[in-house]
């Protein structure tokens, strides 16, 4: 299907659905082969018709960001949804009507967040968040005995229905090519498989792990039960240049127009900044980048521009530089295609809108 790029007017998401559905069969396979169940991270595309591609919704086990995301899926549907963020006791009302409603679960990593659980009226699912080395959230998988306490607490409690552990490897998107990431994926399943044993009933828990980069380039998850994978619905410019995906594997980009060009200082602006490619920027050569430019096709976009980046972003405006060459043939209006750093955050400024080709 071609384009019709005269149709655009202003900062565009673009999502090619031929690459996006060929990045979740690829991750159902390797599931399958792996012998884990699969419970994509619907945080990437925040999208319900997005979401369908990933099979029936009924019999889709997903994972959200926020009680709210949850609430969008599952009025759409969706049966078994896991917040992968740890809980919110001001969302107990929210909570309470989702459980309700779908087989829920939900994340903690304090012994006070118990009192949260114990104040619902509905079964949950209850995951305790391990910190295995990223350090964001979760509890030391070094604290054996305060996450043996809680989960003897929450066993305690009538409507928690399953007890699990969940992980998310995040420090893996600082890692470099398949020997890196299968550092950081061996390391923080054997600090994993070295927390178990300190556990009461750790053969009944479910382990929940997963990240893009580790999914993406490893083939075995031992230990865990389920993979909990979200950005390689699309990928973007990080996770190519770490290696967890091909150019030909982005299925996400932004078109968005010229405004100003700038042959002093070889640079164009573009209408498309910080509230469309958000906060994430890749470290090139020690400078922060937001974007690289890529080839546009009457289909869609093809592989990168070289020397043509976001170099630059303040609100609605991006600064891109250009090489010379490419700076000459360029007049304002004229659209260019831009990968993102990350694309979970575009999907997040755009509300899940976009335009599927």
């Amino acid at each position: 299907m071609s384009i019709n790029w005269n149709t655009i007017i202003g900062p565009q998401v673009l999502v090619d659905s031929k690459k996006a559905k060929r990045n979740i069969k690829r991750m159902q396979e390797k599931a399958v082969a792996a012998e884990v169940a699969l419970r994509p991270h619907f945080k990437t595309h925040q999208s319900v018709s997005i979401g369908k591609w990933f099979g029936n919704p009924e019999t889709t086990p997903i994972a959200v960001s926020s009680a709210d995301m949850a609430r969008m899926f599952a009025s759409a549907g969706w049966q078994d949804i896991l917040i992968a963020i740890p809980l919110n006791p001001r969302a107990l009302p929210a909570y309470n009507r989702l459980a309700s409603e779908v087989t829920l679960g939900l994340t903690i990593e304090s012994i006070a967040a118990l009192s949260t659980i114990e104040r619902l009226q509905n079964s949950v699912d209850v995951y305790i968040e391990v910190d295995a080395g990223y350090g964001r959230t979760g509890i030391s998988w070094r604290q054996h005995e305060l996450i043996a306490q809680i989960l003897t607490h929450a066993r305690n409690i009538p409507h928690v229905r399953q007890l699990g552990l969940l992980l998310h490897a995040g420090n893996s998107y600082n890692a470099r090519g398949d020997i890196g990431i299968a550092e950081i994926h061996h390391e923080s399943l054997q600090r994993l498989q070295e927390l178990l044993p300190h556990l009461p009933d750790a053969e009944t828990l479910r382990i929940s792990v997963g990240d893009t980069p580790t999914c993406s380039r490893m083939h075995e998850f031992p230990g865990a039960d389920e993979i909990r994978p979200g950005n390689y619905v699309f990928y973007d410019w990080q996770q190519q240049r770490i290696g967890a995906c091909e150019w030909s594997d982005i299925a996400l980009a932004l078109a968005c127009p010229i405004i100003g060009i700038y042959p002093e200082r070889g640079e164009v602006v573009v209408h498309g900044g910080a509230v469309h490619f958000s906060k994430d920027w890749a470290n090139v050569d020690g400078k922060p980048v937001f974007g690289q430019v890529v080839h546009q096709t009457k289909s869609g976009w093809g592989g990168p521009i070289q020397g043509a980046q976001l170099i630059g972003v303040s609100q609605e405006h991006g600064k891109v530089r250009v090489p010379d060459a490419m700076l000459k043939e360029l007049s304002l209006g004229d659209l260019l295609v831009i990968v993102p750093a990350h694309s979970c955050l575009v999907m997040s400024a755009f509300h899940g809108e976009c335009v599927v080709i």
